[in-house]
């Protein structure tokens, strides 16, 4: 009785009133928890898009050499063999994925966004007036705040809403392309149309706007029912002391219009239980005593534990397995505080999983548990996991093979040494003279003149005789550094064969290499050397354009020298002049 006369107060004698009201809080009810279902299930799925992108974008970008992409600078390379190969990766994987817009690489120059590879052929297949392929170190304009960041920090991430361009309006995952020193080289983009996002996303939504229009029939038609049986107690009121029978016979058929109201409300509450099982990935609840409460079949079927066993037991004792890290407990307390977990890894061993987890309201709008949403990334880990040892074996044939190219190019530099040094002296060689003679000889005609000293030990036969070859490769070892002092670094010095010597002096005339022969002669002659004194005879001769041949110069300066021979030897002579200068 208190009851009814509270309704009286509240609703006098209106039915309607009382029926809108039951209405209105069970479709409120039902619209909260399929709204926060909504919503968690929308933000698990653009999550995945997201992440799916980012994922297929680093897959890319390991595919795309960080050396050979810096030596694309211009559009005219697109048509070279070095482009296809470079772009030939990246068209398979756009080919591979119907969604796939757009693959492409960029680079970031002075603040500004560059394209290099891009696989989509050109023209414009989609008739928006604008060239579907971007070009080598064409400006992309319109560039994102993310895509700029990415390239700038070298992030692997992507759009959280869809952005527009010239091109269209996409979602896109970008990831950076990495030298071995870790440095960017550049980013990789992959591209699927606002249209592809939209629809995975309209789906969800329809199914949320048919849950809500059966939710609110059945909401009316519980308030129907409810203002139907307030209309049948005040007439039961008012026939009360007349029929006491009737009375009894109206509150009987008022009990089980009650019943068909609670069976009403337990067919809302399947509806709701339809919508959660039809959510495409697995899906638990906890209460605040994290204590399994609902879950979804492919919850039942990915993680393998049964209803009896799993009702009000420890969701981490159900689950099993581990999260790489953190805990359970310390996702739990982040839920209970009122925030949200977004891609907490957890794995069994086998599997990976990436888990969202939300807090779920009660009536009064505390928290009364919350919702995990677990997306199955076991391929896509299992996928890093090769080819981070497929990268580790590329680094180590690398690393192999670069020390066996240092190994030959050393090998080289001591046989190039050899084949252009005298093993005895440590000169030139003849091979070597006659190669810098060319050389001399070209300068020359351009106006650097030089002239050619030959040298030759007086004598050295009879000593090499009397003191015997290590006293004789003794004198050509010292006569060959005392033949040095006087020479620039311009200068060449180079043993001819046997006892004699040949320099190539830059020099017009003569005679400044006159002068410097008489102090290689003076230099020699002061060696110490217990054989006695060493000298030396000198001829020197400077090139004219009107010699017949190249050697023509050293023929000339040979004459020279056995003409100082003739003379008494230990002197220098310039061809051309009768008299040489002795000691």
């Amino acid at each position: 009785m208190k009851f009814q006369r509270v309704l009286d107060r509240l609703f006098g004698r209106s039915p309607v009133a009382f029926g809108i009201l039951i209405a209105s809080v069970l479709f409120i009810g039902a619209l909260c928890s399929m709204l926060v279902l909504h919503r968690v299930s929308e933000h698990a799925l653009k999550e995945n898009i997201r992440t799916n992108l980012k994922r297929v974008a680093e897959v890319a970008a390991m595919v795309v050499d960080p050396e050979e992409h810096a030596t694309f600078t211009s559009r005219s390379q697109e048509t070279s063999l070095e482009y296809e190969r470079a772009i030939a990766p990246l068209r398979k994987l756009q080919g591979s994925d119907k969604d796939i817009a757009f693959v492409y690489t960029c680079v970031l120059r002075d603040g500004k966004v560059y394209f290099v590879l891009d696989p989509t052929e050109e023209g414009d297949s989609d008739g928006d007036g604008v060239d579907d392929k971007s070009h080598i170190m064409q400006e992309y304009e319109e560039a994102s705040d993310v895509m700029v960041r990415a390239l700038r920090e070298g992030l692997a991430t992507s759009d959280p809403e869809p952005y527009t361009d010239r091109w269209g309006t996409f979602v896109s995952g970008y990831a950076p392309i990495r030298r071995e020193d870790g440095s960017v080289a550049g980013m990789v983009g992959v591209d699927i149309s606002a249209e592809t996002y939209v629809q995975r996303l309209a789906a969800m939504r329809s199914a949320m706007h048919q849950g809500l229009t059966v939710a609110a029939i059945l909401a009316l038609t519980v308030g129907l029912l409810g203002g139907l049986m307030r209309g049948s107690v005040l007439r039961q009121r008012e026939e009360a002391d007349r029929k006491e029978n009737e009375h009894r016979e109206q509150l009987a058929s008022a009990y089980e219009r009650l019943e068909l109201a609670y069976q009403a409300v337990e067919l809302s509450r399947k509806r709701f239980s339809q919508l959660f099982e039809g959510l495409p990935v697995p899906c638990l609840t906890f209460d605040n005593q994290l204590h399994l409460f609902e879950w979804n079949a492919l919850a039942l079927d990915v993680f393998g534990f049964s209803a009896e066993d799993a009702l009000q037991r420890p969701v981490a004792e159900v689950l099993g397995g581990r999260f790489e890290e953190g805990s359970f407990d310390r996702l739990a307390e982040i839920v209970a505080a009122g925030g949200s977990v977004n891609e907490a890894c957890w794995t069994d061993g086998k599997r990976h999983f990436l888990f969202s987890c939300h807090p779920l309201f009660g009536p009064s709008g505390e928290i009364a548990g919350g919702i995990i949403v677990a997306v199955d990334v076991t391929r896509q880990q299992l996928a890093e996991d090769q080819v981070r040892v497929q990268l580790q074996e590329l680094k180590t044939a690398h690393e192999l093979l670069n020390e066996a190219n240092e190994g030959l190019l050393r090998a080289n530099e001591q046989l190039e040494e050899l084949a252009a040094t005298d093993s005895l002296t440590g000169l030139a060689n003849k091979r070597t003279l006659m190669e810098r003679l060319s050389e001399f000889i070209e300068l020359a005609k351009r106006g650097q003149g030089f002239s050619v000293i030959m040298a030759d030990i007086d004598h050295f036969k009879a000593l090499n005789d009397e003191h015997g070859h290590l006293a004789g490769d003794f004198l050509l070892r010292e006569v060959g550094k005392a033949l040095r002092i006087p020479l620039r670094h311009v200068d060449i010095l180079a043993r001819y064969g046997g006892e004699e010597f040949c320099a190539l002096v830059r020099d017009s005339d003569g005679k400044a290499a006159t002068a410097i022969a008489e102090r290689m002669r003076q230099t020699v002659q002061s060696i110490p050397t217990e054989y006695g004194q060493i000298t030396i005879s000198l001829g020197v001769c400077a090139w004219s354009p009107e010699m017949e041949s190249d050697t023509t110069v050293i023929e000339k300066a040979d004459d020279a020298l056995y003409q100082a021979k003739r003379a008494g030897r230990n002197r220098v002579v310039r061809a051309g002049d009768p008299f040489g200068e002795a000691a």
